[in-house]
């Protein structure tokens, strides 16, 4: 009753409010009448036996991992589904779109999670309440109510064709300047690039195999300008270590600067980035940012869009679409072109 009457003060705002005055009205209504249902609300701990919610969250990785989803993957799942059970306090089968609404916007109003981090944690409890369906765990989905709200969603620009080259005249190192052309030209995610060794590069034809989400293998490919930034790298990394370039072979593609010169870690790569753009006066520098960039540029320069998907190893085109940000130059000449 309470959460009808609630939607109904929302649905009735709607047309004198902005989209954010109308989430903040919509947040506080929630987080203030939460608890105010007529029937009794449930409020044990979940059982952490073999039965309980314990139980439902490792068959729930299990079939995550059975598909070859990322370790890492697999820990922001858990991680959240764990906060959000310690956070309502309540079993599994008892908790309600009401009480994900409610842990929403405590969220977003107290703790000032963004909206994107928010829409990101929605979908893994999402993905967890399918497959406690799927297996006939529970009967319904509660996630579902929270995601019939209206979410602003925010344009992610890619780097422009400036900020690129500001990043590259600000490299003070040689391996700096290989790898942010490697994350241009590639389109690889982080996790890929990490994990990648020098045998895995095809030099003479300038192409490499990589294992994206789900073990999926895809061919991407180097520009000559990647290419020529990562084979003076490369025999740099020779001269200093004192080896054959057949020895490198078998060695991380990117490597620390320090001795004993290990793989460089997604960690690393992040903090290198962020460095190089605060030298560079470029914000928000971060390796995804590159596969967004050059998803754009192929786009704009005319590649069809379900190439750009197969290039960036994406299931749905829908997902191609969000990466791709077309610029408003290019819609200007079509327009030109074609009005």
């Amino acid at each position: 009753m309470v959460e009808k009457i609630l939607e109904n003060v929302v649905n009735e705002m709607a047309p004198h409010l902005s989209q954010d005055q109308l989430e903040h009205l919509s947040n506080v209504l929630y987080v203030n009448f939460h608890g105010l249902e007529v029937a009794e609300q449930c409020t044990e701990l979940a059982a952490t036996g073999e039965d309980g919610d314990e139980a439902k969250i490792r068959m729930f990785v299990a079939s995550k991992k059975a598909v070859n989803r990322q370790t890492n993957t697999l820990k922001q799942y858990t991680r959240e589904i764990c906060n959000m059970l310690d956070f309502l306090g309540k079993r599994l089968e008892d908790i309600t779109g009401m009480d994900l609404r409610y842990y929403y916007g405590v969220m977003r109003e107290r703790r000032g999670i963004k909206m994107s981090t928010m829409q990101t944690r929605l979908h893994y409890l999402s993905s967890f309440w399918d497959f406690m369906i799927t297996e006939d765990l529970v009967s319904s989905n509660p996630v579902k109510k929270v995601g019939l709200l209206k979410i602003e969603k925010t344009i992610k620009k890619p780097f422009s064709a400036a900020e690129m080259e500001a990043l590259r005249t600000s490299c003070s190192e040689l391996r700096d300047r290989a790898l942010v052309e490697f994350l241009y030209s590639t389109g690889v995610r982080v996790s890929e690039l990490v994990s990648l060794n020098v045998s895995d590069i095809e030099m003479g034809k300038q192409e490499l195999i990589v294992y994206g989400k789900g073990s999926k293998e895809r061919k991407t490919y180097l520009t000559d300008g990647a290419k020529f930034y990562l084979r003076r790298y490369l025999r740099t990394r020779c001269e200093n270590e004192g080896i054959t370039m057949e020895q490198l072979q078998s060695r991380p593609l990117f490597a620390t600067l320090d001795r004993p010169h290990g793989r460089l870690t997604v960690a690393g790569v992040q903090y290198m980035l962020r460095q190089l753009g605060r030298r560079a006066g470029v914000e928000g520098v971060h390796p995804h940012r590159f596969r967004r960039t050059i998803a754009t540029d192929l786009l704009s320069r005319g590649m069809p869009i379900e190439q750009v998907k197969e290039f960036l190893g994406h299931e749905k085109l829908d997902t191609t679409m969000i990466y791709c940000t077309v610029k408003t130059e290019s819609v200007q000449a079509s327009h030109r072109k074609y009005a």
